[in-house]
């Protein structure tokens, strides 16, 4: 699933330092703003942008999942933009309840389209790639894709060995 994009664009360049800015070099409360924004026009309720060491961060809630938005510019560049999802998950009690139902990729899918839509639309975005795990924006975007990673190298070595088994 696509849950990242990254694009230039010169629109969302900060003419000073960005309000209630954490770290001074992470910008991207007006790319929040205007996230926001677009997901309300789309239907979603996206709620106001939070500073954040690595950028700034929004909530949307969906499908009763809470997803999170994370805008920031690319480290060194004002004009080169990432906004990625993440998606909240229900705690282990309620899956062990039954109380969770996993529609996850659907509510994190729905979100991701709208804000990719909406950067085609803009005209000011230059699309450099959308995917999955390869880009994050700040430490905290790190340590979520390295675990993400830990798993799905996890799941890649059980499957070549189980490749290794039937061929033999």
């Amino acid at each position: 699933m696509r849950d990242h994009v990254r694009f230039h664009s010169t629109a969302f360049t900060p003419a000073s330092a960005d309000p209630g800015q954490v770290n001074t070099e992470r910008y991207g409360y007006t790319l929040a703003t205007w996230v926001a924004a677009r997901l309300k026009e789309r239907g979603f309720d996206a709620d106001s942008p939070i500073p954040e060491d690595w950028g700034w961060l929004l909530g949307v809630a969906q499908h009763g999942r809470v997803i999170r938005i994370g805008c920031g510019n690319v480290e060194g560049s004002v004009s080169e933009w990432v906004i990625w999802l993440d998606v909240v998950r229900p705690g282990m009690l309620a899956r062990l309840l039954g109380r969770s139902r996993d529609a996850t990729p659907n509510a994190a899918y729905g979100i991701i389209a709208a804000i990719h839509g909406a950067l085609q639309a803009s005209g000011h975005a230059e699309i450099v790639r959308h995917g999955g795990d390869e880009i994050r924006a700040g430490a905290r975007q790190q340590q979520l894709s390295s675990r993400r990673g830990c798993r799905e190298r996890d799941y890649d070595d059980r499957r070549d060995e189980e490749e290794r088994d039937v061929q033999q």
